[in-house]
């Protein structure tokens, strides 16, 4: 099986790419799929606080809110920091080369710019965030101190609409031949596959 590498094997072709930098609508609309997935993703995450944490219904759990509002705006940087330092790491991993990691307007990236992944490892890389992210911050509103359930909840739901572009270069590896490999500039990501997969596939 072929490992992360920084040359591209004899017999492989770029057949697609994504790329944020040149496509602006792509952007735009990935940016309000993440606002639109954020409304469910809260509804969903503050109902399941408050089966699992039934004592923290009423208007005392508002107040609390309230009162916990500067650690929502800290745990948006939180949770951004961490988001794309759990890519950085899972890069780091298959590559053992330092990722880099950059802000732009609408979205921020972890990228290993001069590396060939292959698709099974960078499904790793793309949900590795959601997954560790989400289940632990579900698994720490059940034992939380009250001030903090729902700022856990908030992270939750910020993560998962966050994962927005993770899930759309995740379900374009589905379509990727075996042995498909990507390299992720940050702005831009390329897939490669064998040319006799895809002389095979046509």
């Amino acid at each position: 099986m072929i490992s992360s590498t920084k040359t591209l094997p004899d017999g492989y072709n770029q057949t697609g790419e994504i790329d944020l930098s040149k496509n602006k609508r792509l952007s735009i609309l990935l940016s309000l799929a993440a606002i639109l997935l954020f409304v469910p993703s809260c509804v969903g995450v503050v109902l399941l606080a408050g089966w699992a944490r039934p004592e923290l219904t009423g208007p005392r759990t508002f107040s609390l809110g309230i009162a916990a509002i500067a650690g929502l705006f800290v745990s948006v940087v939180f949770m951004l920091l961490i988001h794309e330092l759990m890519h950085g790491l899972f890069f780091w991993m298959f590559t053992r080369s330092k990722p880099v990691f950059a802000l732009r307007p609408l979205y921020a990236y972890a990228a290993a710019p001069d590396w060939f992944i292959p698709a099974r490892q960078y499904w790793i890389v793309g949900l590795a965030p959601l997954v560790l992210i989400d289940v632990l911050g579900l698994l720490l509103i059940f034992v939380a101190s009250p001030g903090w359930v729902m700022v856990l909840a908030f992270v939750v739901a910020l993560n998962t609409a966050g994962s927005v572009g993770d899930l759309y270069i995740v379900a374009r590896l589905l379509r990727l031949s075996s042995g498909g490999l990507v390299k992720d500039t940050g702005d831009r990501i390329s897939f490669y596959e064998p040319v006799a997969a895809v002389s095979t596939s046509v």
